[in-house]
């Protein structure tokens, strides 16, 4: 008996040898007086450092604003908690929304995998504190998405509501984190901001200290596209401005491990420059096992796109065969207000279904995942038969992940506020991507019509914005 038991505690200490340890990210829940004295701590400032996801697992970028006359665009990084040996990273300062200050915007490259990071930034005052920062895996990882964020503005309705929504933002975030602390970068699909203007908004959605060591990728939502604030509160790697954007319009990819992600604005019907990114993203990265879109609007999705016309009619005809003909796994919108996912569509008509718990093998279609929102969630009453919908979900705050194990890519969502499993889905991927077939050649040769109409609505909605 003491021998199996010494053999069984070998095996034991062996096997927990192999499995990666992730420290907790600094994300604790928060009670209401909490919460309420850090948030009025940061309230009136804008200073807080966005961190972003850099082109490839082996970067992170930061962006941050300074004092104009003192700024400078720094980061130290250091293995050593006590800051010791760091290696010194610059970047470049751009304007402000004022003159009295610039944004600063810095990449740290060289990354190395389940390795855990200190940095600081130049404030323009000196250094900031030390912040944390755990790489994962790089090939076997896990992402996590949120919908709508949407941090309201405090004269769109008052500080007490931009407080309630941070409160709940900081504590869902927590909740998941907890959860999952093996999760490498989150993924917004628009409507961080909900007036887009000003910087109190920005400054609470940065407020939860796990930010500082949790990268994100952050879409373009119609809210975000209100005002201009997202120019100043990002750093996104591979930005595409293609030939006929304006103003905030961009779409832009990154690739993590074996993952491409291609990110649209959807506020934008620019057809021609969103064909063009996926054509360039796709063709630097045609190692990728996975391809991911992510777009604000909610394509397929649950809640009020159901006859919406711009969603199931303009936005549909736009986006959908970019997504077949590129041959995209996963899309991940947002907008409704309300958790939903598809079946695996294709050409606007049922490919497969995808029941919840199940496993799909190389499966035809694309499936669509609707975030539901941090914010204000949209309750509806109505039958919830649609033709891509499996699965709705609207009262309750939630959160899904994304676990990427070679050939397989699993889906959950659940509550927010305590975890509980409500979808999962599997896919397992053994077939190259193959965008050049004979079927996805021809989807992009017929989408030649919507391209034309695609560049003459949005030389008339820039002429609109001009004069208006």
């Amino acid at each position: 008996m003491k021998s199996f038991i010494v053999a069984f505690l070998c095996i034991s200490l062996v096997l927990t040898c192999c499995i990666p340890a992730f420290a907790a990210f600094n994300a604790p829940k928060l009670t209401r007086e909490e919460w309420n004295s850090l948030y009025d701590s940061f309230f009136g400032d804008n200073t807080l450092p966005t961190l972003n996801v850099g082109a490839d697992e082996t970067q992170v970028s930061l962006c941050w604003h300074a004092d104009s006359e003192n700024a400078k665009a720094e980061v130290l990084v250091s293995k050593n908690a006590d800051m010791s040996d760091p290696t010194t990273f610059s970047g470049k300062t751009t304007p402000a929304e004022t003159n009295e200050q610039v944004v600063c915007r810095v990449t740290v490259t060289g990354l190395e995998e389940n390795t855990t990071y200190y940095y600081q930034w130049n404030t323009g005052k000196g250094l900031s504190e030390i912040c944390e920062y755990q790489t994962k895996g790089f090939t076997n990882h896990k992402a996590i998405v949120f919908g709508d964020i949407q941090i309201p503005e405090v004269w769109r309705t008052d500080a007490n509501t931009q407080s309630d929504i941070g409160f709940n933002w900081n504590n869902v975030l927590a909740e998941a984190l907890e959860k999952n602390p093996d999760v490498s970068y989150l993924v917004s699909p628009g409507d961080n901001t909900s007036v887009g203007t000003t910087a109190e908004e920005w400054q609470t959605l940065l407020t939860p200290s796990a930010l500082r060591g949790l990268p994100m990728a952050l879409a373009i939502g119609n809210h975000d596209k209100k005002g201009m604030s997202y120019n100043y509160y990002t750093n996104m790697p591979n930005e595409y401005y293609g030939r006929y954007f304006t103003g905030l319009d961009r779409d832009f990819w990154f690739r993590y491990g074996d993952v491409l992600y291609l990110f649209y604005d959807s506020t934008s019907g620019n057809a021609p420059d969103h064909m063009a990114m996926t054509r360039e993203a796709v063709s630097l990265n045609k190692d990728a096992k996975w391809r991911i879109g992510v777009v604000h609007h909610g394509i397929y999705g649950a809640g009020d796109s159901i006859g919406d016309l711009e969603t199931e009619i303009l936005l549909l005809n736009i986006f959908a065969p970019i997504f077949e003909s590129y041959d995209l796994d996963l899309v991940i919108t947002g907008h409704t207000h309300s958790q939903g996912r598809s079946h695996f569509m294709n050409s606007h008509k049922i490919a497969g279904l995808a029941e919840s718990g199940k496993t799909y093998t190389n499966p035809e279609g694309v499936l669509y995942l609707n975030a539901n929102s941090v914010c204000e969630k949209v309750i509806m009453d109505y039958e919830a038969e649609h033709l891509a919908y499996s699965f709705i979900e609207n009262d309750v705050t939630t959160y899904t992940t994304l676990v990427f194990e070679g050939d397989k890519l699993i889906l959950e969502t659940r509550r927010g506020d305590n975890s509980e499993l409500l979808d999962s889905i599997t896919i397992i991927r053994t077939e190259e991507h193959d965008e050049n077939s004979a079927a996805n050649t021809f989807k992009r040769i017929t989408y030649l019509p919507v391209k034309f109409l695609g560049f003459v609505y949005t030389m008339v909605d820039n002429l609109i914005k001009l004069f208006a």
